[in-house]
């Protein structure tokens, strides 16, 4: 396995490997680009093919060796131990890497995201905390590759910002954290931890020397030289009588909608103002696990915030059944002007689906809205959900 220098993330591969019982040669390099393009360390070379990010190394090392029950013993168990691998990386590590990378000096340091980051840390710590009131280990009665996610997390974080006092709020993960510290796989691998007995925090930057003030008269002839701020797109836009907050209160001021909605709509409907876009993602072949295809439907629709004041739409789950994938993500979307605003396409995860507009003239693409807005079936196939996006 290739890694760069300093990855807390190698230790995850190193603990699976060793909860596997799977031998893993660890060679440090400069970079990993030159074994695959994407690649991101650690990256695995298994012999037949390249396995990059620690959290794919780990699940393919458990797999590789189900007897050890390093992913669980059984399929409910290997969910849990998916669903913390996940939380772990969503919840914990970024917010981790905020606080600790001004502290290791690998990050220039911002006092309010820092702040927010040890508070963000926190709240995750107390729901871990919860859960391990009444569970030695996340999942199972034995460590699992989510034990070792979490673990390598935190290992850090005990021995440089955790004080302790500041652990005396956690009880129950000190309680895991020293357990799992001392299993021969993961000792095998850090060797001995030390805890911090004194919060090391981020050096404070140094201050700019203030820049020597100018002459009033000065001052008023740079403000004139300044160049206007640019107008934002919306405002570039011819103004429309149809008003796309009145739109989204009429659509749902019944629940789940008005039924009634759509006839008095074409009938005002601004064709020079706005446009109706459909979205197909682009890898729905891979979605064969249900709640992962809905949790990846609602990111998105989250992930839409700053779209809010130029768009109204929905994304489906559409297929046969939801026992029985794979099922496809798809969707369709009312804009503000005649193209997708920026606010959609700078969107993490826009880049993955097709966006398609449609010619809302004809009968067919009326109805192509409604089924998706209103409908249980769109073109023949079933709606197995709708999150709506308002």
């Amino acid at each position: 396995m290739s890694t760069v220098a300093n990855n807390y993330q190698v230790y995850k591969v190193q603990i699976a490997a060793a909860l596997a019982g799977v031998d893993v040669n660890v060679d440090e390099v400069k970079t990993v680009h030159d074994k695959k393009p994407l690649a991101s360390s650690p990256v695995l070379d298994t012999g037949a093919g390249l396995v990059f990010q620690s959290n794919a190394i780990m699940r393919y090392l458990a797999r590789s060796a189900p007897n050890s029950l390093a992913y669980g013993d059984s399929v409910l168990a290997s969910a849990q131990v998916d669903q913390w691998i996940d939380y772990c990386l969503n919840q914990l590590e970024p917010a981790r890497g905020v606080w600790m990378f001004p502290v290791l000096k690998m990050m220039d340091l911002n006092m309010k995201s820092y702040n927010a980051a040890k508070k963000d840390v926190s709240r995750v710590l107390k729901t871990l905390n919860t859960h391990l009131q009444s569970n030695t280990y996340f999942v199972g009665h034995s460590p699992t590759i989510a034990d070792a996610a979490i673990f390598a997390a935190l290992l850090d974080m005990y021995s440089t910002v955790f004080s302790p006092n500041y652990r005396k709020g956690f009880v129950n993960v000190n309680r895991w954290f020293n357990t799992v510290a001392h299993h021969p796989a993961f000792a095998g691998v850090v060797g001995e931890v030390t805890m911090c007995t004194e919060e090391k925090r981020a050096e404070m930057p140094k201050k700019k020397e203030k820049a020597k003030k100018q002459p009033k008269q000065q001052q008023k002839k740079e403000k004139k030289a300044a160049p206007p701020k640019p107008k934002h797109w919306s405002q570039l836009l011819e103004k429309s009588e149809m008003n796309l907050d009145a739109t989204k209160k009429s659509f749902f001021c019944k629940k789940p909608f008005n039924p009634e909605f759509f006839p008095g709509f074409w009938d005002t409907f601004d064709a020079k103002g706005y446009s109706f876009y459909t979205a197909v993602y682009n890898y729905n072949d891979e979605h064969e696990v249900f709640w992962k295809t809905e949790n990846m439907v609602a990111m998105f629709i989250q992930k839409l915030l700053y779209a809010r004041k130029y768009a109204q739409g929905v994304l489906t789950i559409t297929g046969a059944e939801e026992e029985k994938g794979p099922w496809c993500i798809e969707g369709l979307f009312m804009f503000r002007g005649l193209v997708t605003p920026p606010e959609v396409m700078d969107t993490s995860g826009a880049e993955y689906y097709t966006w398609t507009k449609l010619d809302i003239s004809t009968a067919a693409a009326k109805a192509t809205v409604e089924a998706f807005w209103c409908n249980d079936v769109v073109d023949e196939r079933n709606i197995l959900t709708r999150h709506y996006f308002k």
